[in-house]
């Protein structure tokens, strides 16, 4: 199932005007369509782009004051879309919050209570100042509150976009759009990985109407954006970043076999997790396939593999491994599954490769050849006494995303470390961890035989 919730933010200069020439053509570059994750279009203004030719539903935007009364505003009154934006980063626009209260309630509200239409808050700048204005707004009008929390944010670290993100939900937990996200990391492949991890994670909750990749436009807009973050390059072409983010769901980074891609599941404010996208049809699949074809192949046996490796099996578990194991093989009996047999030599590939993760102070996976046979999940669990336990909970804990689709069908981002905690050919199960410098604590299991074969399901 695609999910339908990124918005184009097409700059304004992308349609022909008096001083302006335009590439109109160019947006025939998006799949609008049902089989599109575009969602809406967001040009900052309250005209609609002729080019849009209503393929998807246009969100206009009362960007300043100035939009409040002549054309601009006749524009919003006769607009026939259902959602209306108000403000873009007006603490910059030194508008007081006592201002766009008075506004809200002399213009924007008439639109919900007269019009029926949806209203999105202010959309401020992820800084101090920007969280001090939203702040004092919502508190002014907290009795009519918007339809939707508007955020910013501006990073190189995708796990502080997400953190933010989560708690502006969790302090106002109306939907969320939000409007503009973009790395400012100056590096190609980091820019990457920031932009897969945040689609990822952002398609996968519920609570995030949309949200718009910053932005598709020919020139960089300012010092702060970063060029290595474009998605269209000067004569109007998407980039392959552009192309990404239109065309792919969920995300994958380029560049073929251990290409690092990364999905943070946020749990309780302590979980990070992030995958690689290495798919390829009749292979284990990492828990963000890429766009490889989807085909149903027969999983290998031993005798296609050269015979399995041979394991030794664990005798006497500590507290935290015993209860790891038992949280998988609760949750496969619940399916009529085959309990996992712990494994000293699959918890001992485990723990090496987290020492690893520990050293580059980064997760990502292993590529093929360092595991042979080994299906492979990841975590990095913070503040806990029992990581093994609390990764496995977390891992088994997806199921409430899975719905019996094969695999690389639906969400896969979303639940590929439950489909391998499930695997039905899968025996045997080891888990080892590291603590980095500062504490943190990297998890990884391994499993053998591995599961998540793209075409096949678990069970």
């Amino acid at each position: 199932m695609v999910i339908k919730k990124r918005q184009i933010l097409w700059d304004w200069t992308n349609t022909p005007g008096p001083q302006n020439q335009g590439i109109p053509d160019k947006i025939n570059q998006v799949p609008f369509g049902g089989n599109s994750p575009i969602a809406s279009l967001v040009n900052w203004n309250t005209w609609v782009p002729p080019e849009l030719q209503d393929r998807v539903p246009f969100r206009p935007m009362v960007r300043a004051l100035e939009d409040t009364q002549g054309q601009s505003w006749a524009n919003i009154q006769n607009s026939k879309y259902p959602i209306i934006l108000y403000f873009n980063e007006p603490e910059r626009q030194n508008i007081s919050p006592e201002q766009a209260r008075d506004i809200w309630y002399s213009h924007m509200l008439p639109l919900r209570n007269n019009k029926g239409k949806k209203l999105g808050s202010p959309a401020v700048a992820s800084d101090n100042n920007g969280r001090g204005w939203i702040e004092k707004f919502m508190s002014l009008i907290s009795r009519d509150p918007p339809d939707f929390l508007c955020l910013h944010y501006y990073s190189t670290n995708a796990n502080d976009a997400i953190k933010y993100i989560q708690d502006m939900h969790n302090k106002w937990p109306q939907h969320k759009m939000v409007t503009e996200i973009a790395s400012i990391d100056r590096n190609y492949p980091a820019v990457v990985n920031f932009t897969v991890q945040i689609c990822n994670w952002l398609d996968s909750q519920d609570w995030v109407f949309e949200y718009g990749l910053f932005d598709f436009q020919r020139q960089v807009a300012d010092g702060f954006v970063s060029p290595a973050a474009q998605l269209m390059d000067g004569n109007g072409n998407f980039t392959e970043l552009g192309k990404m983010y239109v065309h792919q769901q969920p995300m994958g980074a380029p560049g073929g076999a251990n290409a690092f891609i990364a999905l943070n599941a946020v749990m309780s404010g302590a979980f990070d997790v992030e995958s690689n996208g290495d798919a390829k049809a009749g292979e284990p699949a990492s828990h963000e396939p890429s766009d490889a074809t989807v085909e149903t192949q027969k999983a290998p046996d031993a005798a296609e593999n050269g015979g399995l490796v041979e394991f030794s099996i664990a005798a006497a578990l500590n507290l935290d491994q015993q209860k790891a194991l038992d949280i998988h093989n609760n949750k496969r009996k619940g399916k009529g599954l085959q309990p996992l047999a712990w494994d000293n030599q699959l918890a001992q590939a485990a723990e090496n490769y987290a020492k690893h993760l520990a050293q580059i102070g980064k997760i990502e996976h292993s590529s093929g050849d360092q595991r042979p046979n080994q299906g492979e999940n990841l975590a990095s669990v913070p503040g806990s006494d029992t990581p093994l336990t609390v990764s496995a909970d977390m891992w088994v804990g997806e199921d409430k995303n899975y719905h019996d689709e094969p695999i690389g069908q639906g969400n896969f981002v979303s639940y590929g470390h439950y489909t391998q905690c499930m695997w039905k050919s899968t025996t045997k199960v080891g888990m080892g961890l590291a603590k980095d410098a500062k504490g943190g604590v990297y998890v990884v299991g391994r499993y053998s035989p591995p599961g998540n074969f793209i075409g096949q399901k678990p069970y």
